[in-house]
């Protein structure tokens, strides 16, 4: 019996046994998109797992003492490459099932299937530690454009400690129904439609209500710092201000990105959640449907290849991190082309305590 055979038989099994038809129970290896779709999200999100533990290496090497913005955009790294790390597991086992599947057992495709969709359905709500992470950000600048001198007894580290606390409590809150509708799947082996919609609804929700509170937000602050330029001279003599007002830029770009490139698998997400109350007759898996999400699914995972580009372009802080980064590498690979002592590693007067010393007076210098 060939695996086309055998998915039928299962089929039918399940109809006589629970009552349902096709149009309700949908098995995930009936149809699988073409090479191309696991070929291409996989590379895209093998760069981005890439980048991002670079970019989170180099922010660690960041010129001491951190300052809660310099905590908050390590916070957002962390959460970028945790999320990126879990679809690219996910996709890479659905690439090599795509490859070996006529190979494999009926039994061999459920259980890599229950892998695939615990891992995606957690890494979808794990989303919202990233767009949590650029909330924070928007609420750091909120108050530091608010009220400037009040800042420091506003926002110590034992607040931002606390509130990072509380914010990964509330994402493993969120991951517990990921791992129930990832639970129900190993357990029935049916994919229905309707757990379709409420993996749907773990992006939809939370994020049009962290989005809409954060584009609130940041008008507020974006208003407040145009009114404050209008005035250039009291604008040149806040040195503090132009440097916050530069940070409120580039927050502003990373929320920007994760409006514009979360927007289209939102509607997705909407559209799927619609046609499962409204309109179950008009879903589909054809060839137009498969595309159009491949699409989607780019346009959303080029945002963990966007965030460390922003952030590494623009913040002086982040490439001193990247500096600092490079000339370690440069002198451990130095070392080893020309040990002079194999008990001891060289000293190098230009980094790390002498970079730092150099550096300490620049950590709040940004481009705009």
């Amino acid at each position: 019996m060939d695996v086309g055979e055998t998915i039928e038989t299962t089929l039918a099994t399940l109809r006589n046994t629970t009552g349902t038809d096709n149009s309700s129970v949908e098995f995930l290896f009936i149809k699988l998109p073409p090479i191309y779709y696991w070929n291409a999200v996989v590379v895209y999100t093998a760069i981005g797992c890439l980048e991002t533990f670079v970019s989170l290496i180099a922010l660690l090497h960041m010129p001491r003492p951190f300052s809660n913005f310099q905590y908050l955009l390590l916070n957002l790294a962390f959460a970028d490459f945790i999320d990126v790390t879990l679809f690219l597991i996910a996709f890479s086992i659905s690439h090599w099932m795509h490859v070996n599947f006529d190979e494999l057992s009926i039994d061999e495709k459920r259980r890599s299937f229950c892998v695939i969709t615990t891992m995606t359905t957690t890494a979808i709500a794990m989303i919202q530690s990233v767009s949590l992470g650029t909330f924070a950000l928007v609420i750091n600048q909120f108050i530091a454009i608010t009220y400037p001198l009040r800042y420091n007894s506003i926002v110590t580290k034992g607040r931002l400690l606390v509130a990072l606390v509380l914010k990964w409590a509330l994402i493993a809150i969120l991951v517990i129904p990921a791992l129930l509708l990832g639970g129900i799947y190993c357990e029935t082996s049916v994919y229905t439609p309707a757990l379709s919609a409420l993996n749907g609804l773990l992006l939809v929700v939370p994020s049009l209500i962290v989005s809409a509170v954060m584009f609130i937000i940041y008008a507020v602050i974006y208003r407040k710092v145009r009114t404050t330029l209008k005035n250039p001279v009291a604008a040149s003599q806040n040195v503090t201000f132009q440097q916050e007002a530069k940070l409120v830029v580039t927050t502003g770009i990373l929320m920007g990105t994760v409006l514009v490139l979360w927007f289209p698998s939102m509607i997705g997400s909407i559209y799927n959640i619609y046609q499962v109350i409204a309109a179950p007759q008009t879903i589909t898996n054809d060839s137009t449907s498969i595309d159009i999400g491949f699409f989607i699914q780019l346009i959303f995972f080029t945002n963990f290849i966007v965030d460390p580009l922003i952030y590494g372009i623009r913040l002086e802080v982040v490439r001193a991190g990247y500096d600092r980064l490079l000339r370690k590498i440069k002198s451990k690979l130095s070392w080893c082309s020309n040990p002079v002592d194999s008990n001891a590693m060289p000293t190098n007067p230009t980094s790390d305590t002498a970079f730092d010393s150099v550096s300490s007076v620049r950590t709040l210098s940004f481009k705009a």
